[in-house]
């Protein structure tokens, strides 16, 4: 690179690195599936027993705890707060991008590393699951950790790389379960077989070589550990729930042909702004992919097989793939030079994604009336096309604006319709006894166990809330209008909740759109009650 190269390679880490941190700092209420990460880590405080899980005072059987850990760690240090519950999984996704470069220098050169670590940093799908607290991106790094730890033990034939390997392979089961022993297997033993010529002979040699007889067992105690442990505890208890969590999802739904292409549907938005070059640079690959880029191969082949065979299809699942996807297009964004109509197809797989992200970016500019000067930045990776001439990294500019757009502007918005804080706030100051729980009329906020630190009861009916108000001298309750002028209590907070589930974030976003302008249609007025006898 030359200096005018370095210097933009270095403004874009810089830009990247700051959106990565300022999100997650800034955003103050958990979304959904985070909640039951904060709450299980401060009731793991509350009991002081880090090894059973529990979310609103229920066992919770469904994950592994290695996320759980950590996150608890981290509070351990910084304090109980979203600040301390966020910043592993943040400094995890970075560390994922850290060895998707160190993957793509390995096999193909520090450029094609520092071009990998780019198409990965904005990968939609990526980026929308590194701002909570969830085991997607503990399980990215584990997940990419092992394998880049194995390619360089392999490749530079050191026992103590691969044996660190099998602890990563440990940790990553540790983190999702042990399904992931399968596919790791799966992708480093069809590269092994690549390698080997397909000569069992010789692919045998290289598992000796690898040393799977001990590893195997070191990443079968680390990964099971907590599995035996929860199995001799509550026996078919637990794996009732975690069953259906792996073997059901895997298995237990019927297969439909539109499976088939259930991924290559995810990779073409989960990946943007870079899927159409991934496409095409598979394609043109193909005649070259188990000579030139047979790592990369196996590891995309083998996902893709092992979860579209699996029938419970998740998006989230791909995730997994995005460092292999990153490296291929990182190849060919440093080694590729088409002419004719190949040049034409490259070219549009770079603004064809540029234009539909900025007409993207426009809309939410106009639908949430934000500030007129976002029309000029989101307009910026043209500019930029026009001013360097360089088409390859537009599509990276175009969904950084994005980013930057929902961090300093819409999330701002997007906030006040979120007051869980507010609401256990006040909760717990004019009950302090925590021995009280609070009551939600039809319906359940996965925030509010954390924020009212009580336990939640869910779903109850007007007529389970005017018995229990008759049965007991205290009770605080969401409740809704109708109920409300049944019972003889204190309001100390009323305002609009959304009732559906903010994991559809275009649908909640079209509902605050509407809020904006008056119409509340898609949330309840709620009323928050106190009553004393």
């Amino acid at each position: 690179m030359d200096s005018r190269e370095n210097l933009k390679f270095y403004l874009f880490a810089f830009i990247t690195v700051f959106i990565f941190f300022w999100n997650f700092w800034y955003n103050d209420v958990w979304i959904p599936n985070e909640s039951f990460y904060a709450e299980a880590v401060r009731e793991m405080f509350e009991s002081k027993n880090f090894l059973d899980i529990y979310y609103n005072y229920e066992s919770r059987f469904n994950k592994p705890p290695l996320t759980y850990w950590v996150i608890a760690l981290s509070s351990l240090i910084f304090g109980l707060n979203e600040f301390a519950i966020r910043l592993p999984i943040v400094l995890m996704a970075v560390g994922s991008l850290f060895l998707t470069y160190k993957i793509g220098e390995l096999l193909y050169g520090r450029y094609v590393g520092i071009f990998s670590f780019f198409v990965m940093a904005f990968s939609f799908q990526f980026v929308i699951n590194s701002r909570y607290a969830s085991p997607e991106v503990p399980l990215l790094f584990f997940f990419t950790l092992t394998l880049y730890l194995f390619l360089k033990g392999y490749k530079k034939k050191n026992l103590l790389y691969i044996f660190l390997s099998y602890v990563s392979l440990g940790l990553t089961v540790l983190t999702k379960g042990y399904p992931y022993f399968f596919v790791l297997g799966g992708i480093v033993g069809f590269y092994l077989l690549i390698e080997s010529n397909f000569n069992l002979k010789e692919f045998f040699k290289k598992l000796i070589d690898i040393k799977i007889y001990i590893g195997v067992p070191i990443s079968l105690v680390i990964g099971l550990s907590w599995i035996v442990y929860m199995s001799l505890k509550f026996g078919d208890t637990f794996w009732s729930v975690y069953n259906e969590e792996t073997v059901k999802r895997a298995f237990g739904e019927e297969s439909r042909i539109s499976d088939l292409f259930f991924y290559l549907i995810v990779i073409l938005w989960g990946f943007l702004p870079y899927s159409l070059a991934f496409y095409y640079s598979f394609v043109d690959s193909f005649k070259r992919l188990l000579k030139d880029f047979s790592f990369i191969f196996s590891w995309i082949f083998v996902m893709f097989v092992v979860f579209t065979v699996a029938k419970g299809k998740i998006p989230t699942y791909f995730i997994q793939a995005h460092p292999a996807l990153s490296v291929l297009v990182g190849y060919y964004l440093v080694n590729h030079n088409p002419s004719g109509f190949k040049k034409v197809l490259w070219g549009a797989s770079f603004v064809i994604p540029t234009v539909v992200i900025t007409v993207l970016n426009g809309y939410m500019v106009s639908t949430f009336n934000l500030d007129y000067f976002y029309y000029f930045i989101i307009l910026s990776p043209f500019i930029f096309l026009l001013r360097y001439r360089d088409y390859k990294l537009i599509p990276f500019l175009s969904t950084m604006i994005t980013f930057f757009i929902l961090t300093v502007s819409l999330l701002v918005k997007v906030e006040k319709y979120r007051p869980y804080k507010e609401i256990g706030e006040i909760i717990n100051y004019n009950v302090p006894d925590r021995s009280v729980p609070l009551i939600i009329q039809n319906r359940f906020f996965h925030n509010m166990p954390f924020y009212a630190k009580r336990k939640v009861l869910r779903d109850y009916s007007e007529g389970q809330i005017v018995q229990y108000w008759q049965s007991h001298n205290y009770m605080v309750a969401l409740v809704e209008e109708n109920t409300l002028n049944k019972i003889n209590g204190k309001v100390l907070w009323s305002g609009y909740l959304y009732p559906n589930s903010e994991s559809r974030f275009a649908i909640f976003l079209k509902n605050v759109a509407k809020a904006e302008k008056g119409d509340y249609s898609g949330f309840v007025k709620m009323y928050l009650i106190y009553t004393t006898r």
